[in-house]
C-alpha cells in the first residue's frame, strides 16, 4: 500500500555545473545509488513513525538551469530503495556550461515542495557541490526564505584541496532545524559522505 504520509521530504541537490566533469557525475550518480541500497539506511527509514520517506533528485548547475530528475519517490521498503537507486543510476546529466547557481538551486528546490503528494513531517534540501554561488546569487535570502517555509537545508561540500568550501557551508549554506554538513575530502569519498549523511538525516526524524 502507498503511504500517504512520511517521515522526510528530502531533496537530493545536485551540483552538476562546469566544475563537475562526466567521470565525477558518475561517481556521484552511482553513490547516491549505493546509499540507497545500504541495508543501515533502510533500518533508520524502517525505525521511523511512519516508516517511509519521500526522495527527489534535482540536478542544478547556472542560474538558469535546475532539473527534477528524479520526481517524488516513496522509500518503505528494500524493494522501492531499489527502485529509486536503479532509477538514480539512468539518470542522464541536464545541465548548461557556466558558473554555479546555488542561489537559485535553493530556491528551485523550495518550490520543488510544492509538488509533494504525501504529508510529510519534515522537509529537507540536501545540497552537495564543490564551490560557492559564482553567479552573483543571493544565497542568504534564498536559504531564509526556504528556513521560513519550516525546510532545513544541510550541505555536503566536496573539497577537493579548497581552503574556503567547507566554511562556506558551515556559515552561508546550512540553515534551519538540525542543520548539518557532511564533507566529502574529494569526489571518491563522496560515496561515504552521502551515506553517513543520507543515515544522519533519517535518523534524526526517529531519534
Amino acid at each position: 500500500m502507498q503511504a500517504s504520509a512520511v517521515d522526510l521530504a528530502l531533496i537530493l541537490a545536485v551540483d552538476v555545473s562546469s566544475s563537475i566533469d562526466a567521470g565525477d557525475y558518475r561517481l556521484q550518480m552511482d553513490g547516491i545509488a549505493g546509499a540507497l541500497r545500504d541495508h543501515e539506511i533502510h533500518q533508520a527509514i524502517a525505525a521511523g513513525p511512519f516508516g517511509a520517506i519521500a526522495l527527489s533528485l534535482v540536478q542544478w548547475s547556472t542560474n538558469a538551469s535546475q532539473a527534477t530528475t528524479l520526481d517524488w519517490s516513496v522509500i518503505g521498503s528494500a524493494a522501492q530503495a531499489e527502485g529509486a537507486a536503479t532509477a538514480v543510476e539512468k539518470i542522464t546529466r541536464h545541465w548548461v556550461p557556466g558558473g554555479t547557481g546555488m542561489a537559485a538551486a535553493i530556491r528551485f528546490c523550495a518550490q520543488h515542495f510544492h509538488s509533494l503528494s504525501w504529508q510529510a513531517t519534515h522537509h529537507v534540501i540536501d545540497i552537495s557541490g564543490d564551490g560557492e554561488d559564482s553567479e552573483g546569487g543571493d544565497v542568504a535570502g534564498a536559504r531564509a526564505n526556504a528556513v521560513a517555509a519550516n525546510i532545513t537545508i544541510n550541505g555536503l561540500p566536496i573539497i577537493s584541496g579548497s581552503t574556503t568550501i567547507e566554511d562556506y557551508y558551515a556559515r552561508r549554506v546550512i540553515a534551519g532545524s538540525n542543520c548539518f554538513y557532511v564533507p566529502a575530502t574529494n569526489i571518491m569519498a563522496f560515496h561515504e559522505a552521502i551515506r553517513k549523511k543520507l543515515l544522519r538525516e533519517i535518523e534524526l526524524i526517529a531519534a
